[in-house]
């Protein structure tokens, strides 16, 4: 039996403040169900990684943020079954600002 544990995509490592050069993050759905932690909504993914696919816990929504983007895209996705296991994308992300001029992080799916 494993004790692995598998470790959360950090957003702090995705830096880019360009719409047009987002960060990309090559996406393999493992799981479409979402879980509740104490912090944040979250999906289990597996992320292209140099070295292969690995299993990361993708935050879709903070709980301490308004920024529900991200889950969004991901509900809806589902909803229209463009998002299913084994499905891969492309996520881009960037920071960008949001109404009131403060920086927000910005979302885009490949499907």
């Amino acid at each position: 039996m494993s004790t692995d544990v598998i470790p959360f995509l950090k957003w702090g490592d995705y830096t880019s403040k360009d719409e047009n050069t987002p960060d990309t993050l090559d996406i393999k759905v493992s799981d479409l169900e979402t879980f509740d932690t104490e912090y944040s909504e979250n999906v289990q993914v597996l992320l292209s990684t140099p070295n292969g696919l690995e299993y990361r816990i993708l935050p879709l929504k903070s709980h301490t943020s308004n920024n529900a983007s991200l889950l969004k895209l991901w509900m809806e996705g589902v909803r229209q079954k463009k998002i299913k296991k084994d499905v891969r994308f492309e996520l881009y992300t960037w920071i960008g600002l949001s109404k009131n001029g403060f920086p927000i992080r910005r979302f885009r799916l490949n499907l």
